[in-house]
């Protein structure tokens, strides 16, 4: 438990979690235990006059600390990403609680990042590092813009169409600023009210860029329909694939490869094999556009060759070889043997470690 006196509250706290109940000097009731605090609750304690609170101990790394282990030998990309992050949680609070700061104020930090990534080597792995969900809603449109531009780039899309899919992926979830933040790091099963809540984000963050100067249609379609579907089941219209604009068919790529690949607050991420194996099946659940998704996914295969991984055995090795079929079941080496996961039927890749070999991502997956 974390003792914080109202001296060191404003954006500290927010996003942190009530260990006990707050109760006005009058002896009035005003937030429960478990509340996750946002600027309206803070306002609460203000106007009450609370001196402090008691917080839940963040049991998380500080992401600028786990940033520096997962980027340490691709500097400076742990500081630029660090700094986005910051910057980032400032400008969407503005968007909500000020007047919607300028396209060119949120692109500022975000585009020497962008093209950092895109001149230098693939950061999917590293990506995948970075555990927990500290600050989740952040980093996801951080990183929905950065593999937005990337599947730009190995679609052979010019620079500034490039640079547009990054800027549509990074404001796509926008709109996540209204709702909630109890209903968006809620544990449980929402309610239909509380999905229907979340669902409209993409609404909300329509007409938070419709605001925004400096905008285009092209990024404001990226929050609008990121969530629709090929085969007409996704949401805020349920429109289908001729009506979906193209651009935003590969925002909901991004989107849902790195959402499964992050750990959420009510399940872990998938391995990196199971994450490529999901948007393939999406593809052939006629959700995600194969066009977009199979060049994705044969672009990141094929920087996974070479990859030191760990079997559910224990036993250690080097990625082979990939096949597309079976995605989540490469030919390893271990020594001088060759072990074919699609005829090993018992074994399954546990570990995929980073180049330096100091940081493994375990798997402990449940059903999305």
């Amino acid at each position: 438990m974390e003792v914080i006196n109202s001296l060191n509250w404003e954006d500290t706290i927010i996003g942190r979690v009530l260990a006990d109940d707050v109760v006005s000097q009058s002896g009035h009731f005003l937030l429960r235990r478990g509340t996750v605090l946002t600027h309206w609750h803070l306002n609460i304690l203000k106007n009450h006059s609370i001196e402090e609170i008691r917080l839940k101990e963040q049991t998380e790394p500080p992401v600028n600390l786990e940033l520096k282990q997962v980027f340490k030998h691709k500097e400076p990309l742990s500081t630029h990403y660090y700094e986005n992050i910051k910057e980032i949680k400032r400008l969407f609070q503005d968007a909500i609680s000020k007047q919607v700061p300028s396209l060119q104020e949120f692109m500022v930090p975000f585009t020497p990042l962008m093209e950092t990534v895109l001149k230098g080597p693939d950061i999917f792995l590293e990506l995948r590092h970075i555990k927990g969900h500290d600050e989740y809603t952040f980093r996801h449109c951080l990183n929905v813009g950065l593999l937005s531009a990337t599947i730009g780039k190995i679609l052979r899309y010019s620079h500034s169409e490039t640079v547009k899919l990054g800027t549509m992926g990074f404001l796509h979830d926008i709109g996540k600023m209204k709702v909630s933040l109890q209903i968006l790091n809620k544990e449980d099963p929402l309610t239909e009210e509380e999905f229907k809540e979340i669902q409209n984000h993409t609404i909300y963050g329509r007409d938070i860029l419709k605001e925004m100067h400096g905008t285009s249609e092209d990024i404001i379609n990226g929050a609008l329909y990121h969530h629709e579907r090929m085969n007409g089941s996704g949401y805020p219209f349920g429109i289908k694939k001729e009506e979906i604009p193209f651009l935003a068919q590969i925002i909901a790529v991004a989107d849902v490869y790195d959402a499964i690949s992050s750990d959420r607050i009510y399940r872990d991420k998938f391995t990196p094999f199971e994450a490529l194996d999901e948007l393939v099946q999406e593809v052939y659940k006629d959700k995600l556009n194969g066009e977009i998704v199979f060049p994705f996914v044969s672009h990141i295969l094929n920087g996974y060759i070479g990859k030191e991984v760990e079997l559910s055995d224990g036993s250690k090795g080097e990625i082979v070889q990939l096949f597309m079929e079976e995605i989540n079941r490469p030919l390893v080496k271990i020594g001088d043997d060759f072990i074919d996961l699609k005829t090993e039927r018992k074994l399954h890749i546990k570990d995929v470690y980073i180049p330096d070999k100091n940081f493994a991502f375990n798997s402990n997956k449940e059903d999305l």
